[in-house]
């Protein structure tokens, strides 16, 4: 066992790792004890079918076409998030993530685990926090969102996936140099400086 495994499988946090195609493969005691899947129900399977992750509006957050996986160590935006997640008796947890991305040594010695996600639960007093600051900066957040065009919509959904930008120009039928300026308008707009940063932003706003 490595390093890593010994000190998230001993930790009080609830902590799962998944690999590159986002399946589990790392599923500690404090994550059942929080959620109701045992290691053995849980390391294999898809995290989006035993979070079902929801923002505070409830937007789906959890799915196929989720970014965080296809970040490396060194492009993952140093951030964490809350999510709605439905526990095994399908009650609702409100839950505060946090990220590690582990380095490609790390994933050779810890069963190709690519990200470690660590689980805190948000209590009533940090929720009602949550959603007074939430309420508060909506408005601003929708305003950023309004001012993206159509097709930078699209051009967000395609960097979402990985897709690079020569192939985004073949899909979308434009030129190499138009799909840069778009790039470059999504990040202006959504005063973000970096793909990692606009995917983890559109991500957490329910855009893609």
């Amino acid at each position: 066992m490595s390093t890593l495994h010994e000190l998230f499988e001993n930790t009080v946090d609830a902590v799962f790792g998944i690999d590159e195609n986002r399946h589990v493969r790392f599923w500690n005691k404090s994550c059942e004890n929080l959620l109701g899947f045992s290691p053995q129900q849980a390391i294999g399977r898809p995290c989006a079918e035993l979070l079902c992750g929801e923002d505070l509006q409830g937007n789906k957050i959890c799915g196929i076409e989720c970014p965080i996986a296809k970040f490396s160590d060194v492009q993952a935006p140093n951030c964490d998030f809350d999510l709605v997640l439905k526990s095994g008796d399908s009650k609702p947890i409100m839950v505060n993530i946090g990220s590690y991305y582990a380095s490609k040594s790390d994933q050779n010695i810890n069963n190709d685990v690519h990200v470690f996600h660590s689980m805190r639960p948000v209590s009533c007093h940090q929720l009602i926090q949550r959603l007074s600051n939430n309420s508060c900066s909506i408005e601003q957040d929708n305003k950023k969102i309004h001012k993206l065009s159509k097709r930078e919509y699209e051009v967000l959904r395609l960097l979402s996936k990985g897709i690079v930008t020569r192939n985004i120009a073949h899909q979308l039928n434009i030129s190499l140099a138009t799909v840069r300026n778009h790039v470059k308008s999504i990040y202006a707009k959504l005063e973000v400086h970096s793909r990692a940063e606009a995917i983890t932003y559109a991500m957490c706003h329910g855009l893609i």
